[in-house]
């Protein structure tokens, strides 16, 4: 008898899972590639995108969506996503059975889906059809795992590739830890394609020795659109022993895909390819598909899966588990992505309907119609050759010939989407080597760019809240444009692109100074048009009638140009760019650049531009790349000269080109009076967000009996303490109302207050705490839990409720939601405090809110002014304190997160769009205080004056508009003295 092991791994066996019908009819037939049929279903496709009737609200006004985007993202088809839910949906259930009728069905789509692609890319019966996550990205890390690599390794890549198709090979060596294994990139010949010559000198190097060779070429550019001879490549892989795998992803929705194509002669059996990767996400109706990996069975020898879990297993016991033998079902674990699966199937019997031949015949059509139209445009710079076979996707940069230097890739691409809505990608297309290489960046410049760019690592990532990775010069990052013109897209909406792409060329740099860029990002926005207007949200969404609704857009009688009146109008705006400019103040954004990263700066800044268009001398400056030209390769090391000392001295830049606006109010959280707000923010377009309970508070909470006060730590009480004294914020018969709001500050406030009152009764000082709260009724911010909390701490609460939100939204004009609400709130408080016999409100603010609000008075509206240590309101006769003024943030912070303190985050819909310019002062602080790491107790120092202002509306008199007066009346009494 067989002695079972725990976790003891059987040998795999084979389940039969379902079976098609003897007489199945694979209804994927091509239809007959006439030029009428395939006309009729191009048109078919080009009206049926989800696009076609989009439109938004730009800087210029409503622009029409023309989306050029297709290399990165396809887009959907209507015909497509009717079928799904007409047909799929109502018969959609879990395919790891086929009993019920939904469950067989959906099995039913979607191995005919993988029929679909099995015949569309001549796969045999020994290769294996595999659904994998997201894109080629996941089908390269799937088959990796499955090949089960033994002997080290040798990868041959061509110049090509995308990083998906690049860093998993790379990371194999850091996996395994083989000393001897290599990447060798494979160079390109001069006029661009893949050297077969160095190739096979490479394959030389290493054939008989104890390698794993494998080659893993992209089938074409995701940069250029250049194709690589993948019959050719692969023949050569296999005469020296290697395997040859495909990345499909820029390729697969417009070449054919022959997985095994027939070759007669001497190469006859070698042109096959060993696996390949496809993102059906690019393709025509392909979103939201899962990505595809087709590979030799005989490759995949792990036999665990690299995604163990349901559906992957023939047997478990309590002591031992079975694998399926089937590769294609062993490595689809888990509840796989259907209908994405069947969209995948669905678009690529799209693409076999039309033909290969019909899309390669318009697609060349396409790219001698862009070379015809941008030859003799000598501002725009086409990357890649124009004279090997490509697919049509344009990657570009534009050069202002008067500096010599680049308009930013980020400003062409707002350009084209502000001025004619054409929807293009700019960056470096995630194919970072070849896109130095186009760019004319060698190795050395690339590291001093990366050094550059490179996050300040003693920057704390957690107490600053750091969403994206980046350094204050991200604007340096290199770049270009790319766009992609389908071939379904007709003649007309292509020479409209064409010509669009000119006009910016030519003109672009003329509205340089209407736009201003965040140094941090590397973004790119018209100075009137700072906050994306036309963004829709699923807030929008509402069930309260009991029926599922969404508020309409209040867009009125939106005229829509079509594209010859955006062609007139953009250059009536080029034309008036002079007059424009001159009236405009533009900041010196050369001064946000330190000796470093100014020698690095390629592009053309807006105040430079001005200087032009007003005829002043701008001094020129050397841009430190040149972008290599269609076939010279020498161009590639013309930058060596260029190479400066790298210096790792660091100057956070600020942002000199926000436009703001004051507005009055003063806010709960003793925001300032004269209230920053971002130009056209607050303009109600953020709806009421659905309401989404805090489930994780509630359970905290669940055992709300257990709740007991925490002292706060030295670090906290010591310099609460020294406020508390200095600005005599509490005396003996004060009832103390807490203003609790949720967040770790005004909670640590509850609990230092608590211990403060057993130290000062041995200073004769007896007073009273209380907390209330005011709930706006947004529905992502959900105080109730607070209430379960306080009642176990047993301290008067009052709840206060009012629908805020929703009194803003009503009104007609509202320049600032956040004024609005602070004002609303601030009256609640007041009214509760007076309700029930309170005489001093207590707010939570610390060091790190009034230094930031020192700094957004100062930039913003021109004011020293910061929040009130201790202060007296006129209005009221309440006194309101800060007892945390010199108590920094992350000390609270760490209170909060070891004494588990039920902190509740407050999501206001109305601070989505972008991120709040406090927030942008604690970055600014925090880069500062890297270097300087006493700026906080100087700050302190240096605020105190203005922490000590005891009454509302002094500091007007004192540091106003009149404030010289004052000081020259003070001065005529001193005299008279």
């Amino acid at each position: 008898m067989e002695e079972l092991n725990v976790n003891y791994l059987k040998d795999s066996s084979n389940r039969r899972f379902y079976s098609l019908p003897d007489d199945y009819n694979d209804s994927c037939k091509t239809i007959n590639e006439t030029t009428l049929e395939s006309t009729t279903l191009i048109n078919e496709i080009y009206s049926n995108i989800s696009s076609r009737s989009a439109s938004f609200d730009g800087p210029f006004g409503w622009r029409p969506v023309t989306y050029c985007d297709y290399a990165a993202s396809g887009q959907s088809l209507n015909f497509i996503e009717d079928y799904l839910r007409t047909h799929v949906l109502p018969l959609y259930g879990n395919t790891h059975t086929t009993i019920t009728a939904t469950s067989r069905q959906s099995t039913y789509y979607r191995h005919e889906a993988k029929d679909i692609i099995r015949k569309a890319v001549n796969a045999s019966e020994h290769d294996a059809i595999i659904f994998a996550g997201t894109g080629s990205t996941s089908a390269v890390s799937k088959l990796i795992h499955a090949l089960n690599i033994k002997l080290p390794v040798v990868i041959f890549v061509g110049p090509f590739e995308h990083h998906s198709n690049l860093l998993p090979w790379r990371e194999i060596n850091a996996k395994f830890c083989w000393i001897n294994d290599e990447i060798v990139r494979i160079k390109e010949t001069t006029n661009g394609l893949v050297d077969l010559h160095h190739l096979e000198a490479e394959l030389k190097k290493y054939y008989d020795k104890e390698f794993q060779l494998i080659g893993s070429f992209s089938a074409a550019s995701n940069i250029t659109g250049i194709l690589t001879d993948d019959k050719s490549v692969s023949i050569l892989l296999h005469k020296y022993g290697a395997l040859s795998f495909w990345d499909y992803a820029a390729a697969a929705p417009y070449v054919c895909i022959d997985m095994n194509p027939i070759m007669m002669g001497q190469d006859e059996g070698l042109a096959y390819k060993d696996a390949i990767f496809i993102s059906p996400h690019k393709f025509v109706g392909g979103p939201d598909t899962p990505g595809i990996l087709i590979a030799k069975k005989k490759l995949l020898q792990n036999p665990i899966p690299s995604e163990p879990g349901g559906g992957t297993i023939f047997f478990v016991s309590r002591s031992t588990h079975r694998y399926l033998k089937d590769v294609e079902m062993r490595e689809e674990g888990g509840t796989p992505s259907i209908i994405g699966a069947i969209r995948a199937g669905m678009a690529f019997q799209l693409k076999e309907a039309i033909g290969h031949a019909v899309i390669a015949k318009r697609e060349n059509q396409i790219c001698q119609m862009t070379f015809n139209a941008w030859e003799n445009i000598q501002e725009l710079h086409l990357l890649g050759s124009t004279s090997v076979s490509r697919l049509p996707i344009f990657s570009f940069v534009i050069r202002h010939p008067q500096s010599g230097l680049y308009l930013h890739h980020n400003f062409v691409c707002a350009l084209l989407n502000d001025l004619f809505g054409i929807q293009t990608r700019s960056g470096c297309a995630c194919a970072g080597p070849y896109a130095l290489d186009l760019l004319g960046i060698n190795e050395d410049l690339a590291l001093r760019f990366d050094k550059l760019l490179a996050e300040n690592k003693s920057l704390d990532r957690t107490h600053l809240r750091r969403i994206g990775e980046y350094s204050e010069r991200e604007v340096l990052r290199p770049g270009f444009i790319r766009l992609t013109l389908p071939f379904f897209m007709p003649d007309d909406d292509i020479n409209f692109v064409l010509k669009a792409v000119a006009l910016v060329a030519k003109n672009g740099w003329k509205l340089l100074p209407q736009y201003s860029f965040n140094p941090e990002t590397g973004e790119w926005k018209h100075i009137k048009r700072q906050i994306f207007l036309s963004r829709k949200w699923l807030g929008s969404i509402s069930y309260k009638t009991g029926h599922f609704s969404v508020k309409e857009d209040c867009t009125g009688d939106v005229t829509i140009m079509n594209s010859k009146d955006l062609l007139e109008e953009s250059e009536k705006l080029f034309q008036t760019s002079a007059v424009e400019s001159a009236k405009k103040f533009t900041p010196d954004q050369q001064l946000i650049f330190d000796a470093d990263s100014s020698d690095l700066r390629w592009f053309l800044l807006p105040s430079e531009a001005k200087q032009y268009i007003l005829g002043e001398n701008v001094s020129r400056r050397k841009s430190v790349f040149i972008a290599r030209s269609s076939c010279n390769m020498d161009l590639l090391n013309q930058n060596e000269e260029n190479n400066l000392a790298q210096s790792s001295i660091q100057n956070p830049a600020q942002d000199m080109n926000c436009n703001v606006i004051e507005s009055t109010g003063v806010s709960l959280d003793g925001i300032i009076s004269s209230q920053r707000q971002i130009s056209e923010y607050c303009n109600l377009s953020c709806p009421v967000i659905n309401e989404n309970k805090l489930a994780l508070h509630r359970d905290i909470l669940a055992n709300a009996g257990k709740c007991k006060w925490h002292p706060p730590p030295t670090i906290i009480f010591k310099p609460f303490l020294k406020a508390v004294s200095q600005f005599n914020m509490i005396q003996t018969g004060d009832k103390v109302l807490v203003c609790i709001s949720g967040g770790k500050d005004s909670l640590s406030l509850l609990h230092t207050l608590r211990q403060y009152q057993f130290y000062a009764k041995n200073q004769g000082i007896h007073f009273e705490i209380g907390a209330m709260t005011v709930d706006p009724k947004s529905p992502l911010y959900d105080p109730s839990p607070l209430k379960d909390y306080l009642k176990a701490l047993n301290t008067p609460y009052f709840y206060e409720e009012q629908d805020i939100v929703g009194q803003a939204a009503n009104l007609e004009k509202c320049t600032s939601i956040c004024s609005f609400c602070s004002r609303l709130k601030r009256g609640r408080i007041y009214a509760c405090a007076h309700r029930q016999n309170y005489n001093v409100i207590a707010l939570g603010q610390h060091l790190d809110d009034i230094a930031e609000s020192f700094l957004m008075s100062a930039f913003h509206n021109g004011r020293l002014r910061t929040m009130k240590a201790h202060y007296t309101d006129k209005s009221s006769s309440l006194r309101i304190i800060r007892p945390f003024v010199f108590v920094r943030e992350k000390d609270l912070r760490t209170f909060a997160e070891q004494k588990k303190l039920p902190v509740i985050p407050e999501n206001c819909p109305a601070c989505f769009e972008a991120p709040k310019e406090r927030h942008r002062m604690k970055q600014l602080l925090a880069a500062q205080e890297v270097q300087f790491p006493k700026l906080y107790r100087s700050l302190r120092t240096a605020l105190l004056p203005l922490m000590a202002i005891n009454l509302t509306g002094v500091e007007n008199k004192i540091l106003g508009k009149g404030a010289l007066q004052n000081f020259e009346a003070l001065k005529l009494e001193e005299d008279d003295d």
